[in-house]
C-alpha cells in the first residue's frame, strides 16, 4: 500500500506567492520553446520525407503533450504544492517513487536539460559576437551562474526575466514566419527525393524516431507545476498556464515549420540542419543569418532561466519532506529562495557543460527519462481518481476532460515511443534511465540510515 497517503510532515518552510498568471504562462511557454524548433524539424524530416506526414507529426506531438498537460493540471490543481511531478508521483506511488523521480531530476534531467540548452546559446551568442569557439563554455557557464544568481534574488525576479525573454522569443519567431511569407526566397524551395513508403513497419519505426526529436521541442509543459506553491490563485491560474500555454507552443510550432518548408522545400528541411539559420540566410542574407543567431541566443537563454527557476524547487520540496539533505530546504530568511539547492544545481549543470562535446552529447542523456516520468506522472492521475473515490481526497475544481481515454491515450503512446527510443538509440537513454533507477537503492540506504540515527 503507498505511504503517500499519510505524507511525513514537512518542515516549516514558507513560500510566498509571488508568481501571477502572465509569468505561470511564461514558464510554460519558455520552457517549451528553446532551440527545439530551430534544430528539430531537421532531424524530423530526415525520417518523415512528406511535408504533409511532417506537419501531421508535430500536431501529432502537440496533441499528446495537450493530453498529458490536461491530466497534470487536474493533478496540480488537486496539489497545488511546489515540487510538481515529484508532489503527484510520491502521493500515489510512494516515497520510493517520488525519491527516485527527484533523484533523477536532481543529478540527471535538470543539469542535462541546462547544460543541453546553454550549450546551444552559447555557441550562437559567440557566433553573434563573433567569438571564437574556445569561449563558449565560458559563456555558458557564465549564463548558468548569472541566471542563478538572478533566481537567488526572489522568485519574482526569476519569473520576471522569464516573462521577458519568453516575450521576446515568440515575437522575434512569429518574425521570422512574417518573413517567410512577405519575403522572396533567394533560392527556390528543394523538394524531396523520395516519400516515405515500404513496409508500414518501417513507416512506423520512422514515424517513431521522428518523435523523440518532437518531443524533445515539446519538452517543458510541466514546468509551471514546479513552482505551483509560489504561484497566485494557482486552481485558476494552472489550468490557463499549462494547457493554454501548451495550445500556444503547437500553433508557434505548426506555423514555423510551414514557414521553414515554404522557403526551404521538404528537401531543404532535411538537408540543412540550422533550418532556421539557413531560412534567415536566404530571406535576408547575411544580416538575416546574424538576426536569428540573435533570436536563438534569446530563445535559449530564456529557457535556461525558467530550467534553473524550476528544477530546484523540487530538491527543496524533497529535502522539506525529509526525503534529502534538511539544509537543502532552507530558504532564504529574505527572498524565500531554495538558495543552496539553486547552487548545487548551477555547480551540476557545469560540470555538464564541461564534459560534454556538444547538444547531441547531453540531450540524449534526459529526453528519454523525462517522459518517462511523464508517462508515470499521467497515471497517477488513476491512482487518484481511486484515492476520490475512497473518500481520502476531495473531488478538485478541474476535470480532466475526456478522462479516462486523454492520460491513457498519453501513457500509452509514451511508452511505446520510450521502447522504441531505448531500442534505436544510443546509450545515453539507457544511461540516462539507469542513473534514474540508481535512485532505488539509495533511497533505501537513505532510509536505513534514518532509522538508525531514529533509533
Amino acid at each position: 500500500m503507498a505511504t503517500a497517503a499519510h505524507p511525513a510532515p514537512r518542515a516549516e518552510v514558507e513560500l510566498k506567492r509571488q508568481i501571477g498568471l502572465y509569468a505561470a504562462t511564461a514558464i510554460t511557454v519558455g520552457n517549451i520553446i528553446g532551440s527545439g524548433i530551430f534544430r528539430s524539424p531537421h532531424s524530423v524530416a530526415q525520417h518523415l520525407t512528406s511535408f504533409p506526414v511532417v506537419l501531421s507529426a508535430w500536431i501529432l506531438g502537440g496533441i499528446l503533450s495537450i493530453c498529458g498537460s490536461l491530466a497534470l493540471t487536474e493533478l496540480a490543481v488537486t496539489h497545488p504544492k511546489t515540487g510538481g511531478l515529484y508532489v503527484y508521483i510520491r502521493e500515489a506511488f510512494g516515497d520510493a517513487a517520488g525519491f527516485v523521480f527527484g533523484w533523477a531530476n536532481l543529478w540527471v534531467i535538470k543539469p542535462t536539460v541546462i547544460a543541453s540548452i546553454t550549450s546551444v546559446f552559447a555557441l550562437y551568442f559567440c557566433q553573434a559576437l563573433h567569438l571564437p569557439k574556445s569561449a563558449e563554455f565560458g559563456a555558458g557557464a557564465l549564463a548558468i551562474l548569472l541566471l542563478t544568481w538572478i533566481n537567488v534574488l526572489g522568485a519574482r525576479e526569476g519569473a520576471g526575466t522569464q516573462s521577458l525573454f519568453t516575450t521576446a522569443k515568440v515575437i522575434g519567431i512569429l518574425g521570422l514566419c512574417a518573413a517567410a511569407f512577405l519575403r522572396h526566397s533567394s533560392a527556390a524551395p528543394t523538394e524531396a527525393a523520395a516519400a516515405p513508403g515500404g513496409a508500414a513497419g518501417g513507416f512506423l519505426q520512422a514515424l517513431a524516431l521522428a518523435m523523440i526529436p518532437i518531443f524533445f521541442a515539446y519538452d517543458g509543459w510541466t514546468d509551471s507545476t514546479y513552482v505551483a506553491g509560489e504561484v497566485i490563485e494557482p486552481r485558476r491560474t494552472l489550468p490557463i498556464a499549462i494547457v493554454w500555454g501548451t495550445w500556444l507552443v503547437i500553433g508557434v510550432y505548426v506555423l514555423t515549420n510551414i514557414a521553414y518548408f515554404h522557403v526551404l522545400g521538404t528537401g531543404g528541411v532535411a538537408q540543412y540542419e540550422a533550418v532556421g539559420a539557413e531560412t534567415m540566410q536566404r530571406l535576408m542574407g547575411s544580416w538575416g543569418a546574424h538576426a536569428l543567431a540573435v533570436l536563438v541566443a534569446v530563445s535559449t537563454f530564456g529557457t535556461t532561466n525558467g530550467a534553473i527557476l524550476t528544477g530546484p524547487r523540487v530538491t527543496q520540496a524533497m529535502a522539506a519532506d525529509g526525503l534529502l539533505w534538511r539544509p537543502l530546504a532552507a530558504l532564504d530568511p529574505r527572498r524565500a529562495t531554495p538558495v543552496l539547492a539553486l547552487w548545487i544545481q548551477a555547480v551540476l549543470s557545469c560540470l555538464w557543460l564541461w564534459f560534454a562535446r556538444g547538444f547531441e552529447d547531453v540531450s540524449g542523456w534526459f529526453v528519454t527519462t523525462s517522459w518517462l516520468f511523464y508517462g508515470l506522472t499521467t497515471a497517477a492521475l488513476f491512482i487518484q481518481r481511486r484515492h476520490e473515490r475512497e473518500g481520502r481526497i476531495a473531488a478538485p475544481s478541474y476535470r480532466t476532460p475526456l478522462y479516462p481515454l486523454t492520460p491513457l491515450l498519453f501513457v500509452l503512446v509514451v511508452a511505446a515511443i520510450i521502447a522504441s527510443d531505448l531500442h534505436d538509440s544510443g546509450w545515453r537513454a539507457w544511461a540516462g534511465v539507469g542513473m534514474a533507477a540508481l535512485g532505488l537503492p539509495v533511497y533505501f540506504l537513505w532510509q536505513g540510515r534514518r532509522a538508525t540515527r531514529g533509533g
